[in-house]
């Protein structure tokens, strides 16, 4: 995986140049494909999360390949969700993967600490947690067996598809009320493709067609109040397969 590479590189980097260079990872993404037809789901957000916070420390900077999936060197694409490379669809939709790179920029400039499924920073009087239930494709699928996947069913390569619970206990807050905000990326929200599958998985060409669906996938919020006392804050969450959520507590 890229946490196991990015090892070897530092490593490499240790043994002849002393630990010197900085380290750029420069046009990243998963796959080479332009048709891979993971790059549209829920996969890809989740994918980019857990590998820009697993090395968040470890490099220099992080250069993601590519904004849109219009590429020059590509023939121009027949479907929307074709499994291309970009945050945004050709159309200008953007993907899952668009979202989770915003809430990635949500994060504080504090960090603080982070575990298996979440990564935790600090802002002023505001925490920042971000939660993620990443699970990786089958050896099948990266051997390039598709099976039963086909060009609407594209979640077929994850055998497991069960949910995370995380019990996350913060301690050392100001007691007090926080207004704490949850924006949610999965299948039935901030997923462009996921939305066009429920739509009917027709190809859409007018722009009411495509502004309706970029409205309508946008990441869900929901909104409460918690009480911090004696400086706890016990939390509780499920995530469901392939979910990024980030949580915002406000004093």
């Amino acid at each position: 995986g890229l946490k196991r590479f990015v090892r070897q590189v530092r490593d490499e980097r240790r043994k002849n140049y002393s630990g010197r260079l900085p380290i750029y990872l420069t046009e990243w993404n998963n796959t080479p494909s332009q048709q891979d037809l993971l790059n549209d789901t829920c996969f890809k957000s989740c994918y980019l999360v857990k590998g820009i916070l697993e090395n968040y420390d470890r490099l220099d900077a992080f250069t993601f390949w590519s904004l849109t999936d219009w590429m020059g060197e590509a023939p121009e694409p027949d479907h929307m969700f074709f499994g291309g490379l970009g945050l945004f669809t050709t159309q200008g939709i953007p993907k899952a993967s668009y979202y989770a790179m915003q809430l990635l920029r949500s994060l504080g400039d504090n960090y603080i600490d982070q575990g298996d499924g979440w990564f935790l920073t600090k802002n002023g009087a505001g925490y920042q947690l971000m939660l993620y239930n990443y699970q990786h494709f089958s050896d099948l699928y990266a051997m390039g067996e598709r099976f039963d996947m086909t060009f609407i069913q594209r979640y077929t390569p994850f055998f497991s598809h069960q949910s995370l619970s995380l019990d996350i206990d913060l301690s050392g807050l100001e007691d007090g009320p926080y207004h704490m905000t949850e924006i949610m990326i999965h299948r039935e929200s901030g997923s462009s493709f996921d939305l066009w599958v429920r739509m009917g998985a027709m190809e859409l060409s007018k722009k009411a067609e495509l502004d309706n669906l970029a409205a309508r996938s946008a990441p869900a919020i929901y909104q409460s109040m918690v009480e911090v006392k004696e400086g706890k804050l016990p939390l509780r969450f499920q995530l469901e397969m392939l979910e990024v959520r980030l949580i915002l507590l406000e004093r």
